[in-house]
């Protein structure tokens, strides 16, 4: 199933979120591979496109405490996003790589239609922490790798989630 945040379709399942579905800050995921790959999307869509109010609770919340997610706080606050993404603009989430998994730590490679009908892959890394919950774990503050690529084709063994409404 789908709910929407701020204009954009992000997937729910068996697999989580189980507390707060329909609220900015979803929690309770599996401690699974698409346990994990929810979490990753669900999160970093949230943080991409959260309003100026609610993103200090989606940052806090879904995010691992770390000096890269301090950075991202301190770079966040010098813009401002007060209305949802329009329809027409919104990426479409389609599918996920589970890159590596083990019970502590996923890499997730989360495929999106872009609204210029071009395609991406987002790499996201999450680590489950002793509440019982996978965060999203920001790469270093000095790390120059590019966690979005451009694709031409979706990757081989993509697990493609079904259309949203």
């Amino acid at each position: 199933m789908w709910t929407s945040f701020a204009g954009v379709k992000v997937p729910a399942a068996d697999e989580g979120p189980r507390n707060n579905r329909y609220q900015s800050v979803p929690t309770g995921y599996a401690r699974t591979g698409a346990g994990a790959a929810l979490a990753a999307i669900s999160a970093t869509i949230r943080m991409s496109v959260a309003d100026d109010n609610t993103w200090p609770r989606v940052v806090g919340t879904l995010v691992a405490p770390s000096a890269a997610r301090d950075q991202w706080s301190v770079n966040r606050v010098q813009l401002s996003i007060t209305q949802p993404v329009p329809k027409d603009k919104a990426p479409r989430v389609i599918g996920y790589t589970v890159e590596s998994f083990t019970p502590d730590k996923a890499t997730v490679g989360i495929v999106t239609r872009q609204s210029d009908d071009s395609m991406t892959k987002t790499t996201a890394t999450v680590r489950w922490v002793v509440s019982g919950d996978w965060l999203l774990e920001l790469p270093a503050v000095d790390n120059t790798t590019n966690r979005v690529q451009a694709l031409d084709t979706p990757p081989a063994g993509m697990i493609r989630l079904p259309e949203s409404n």
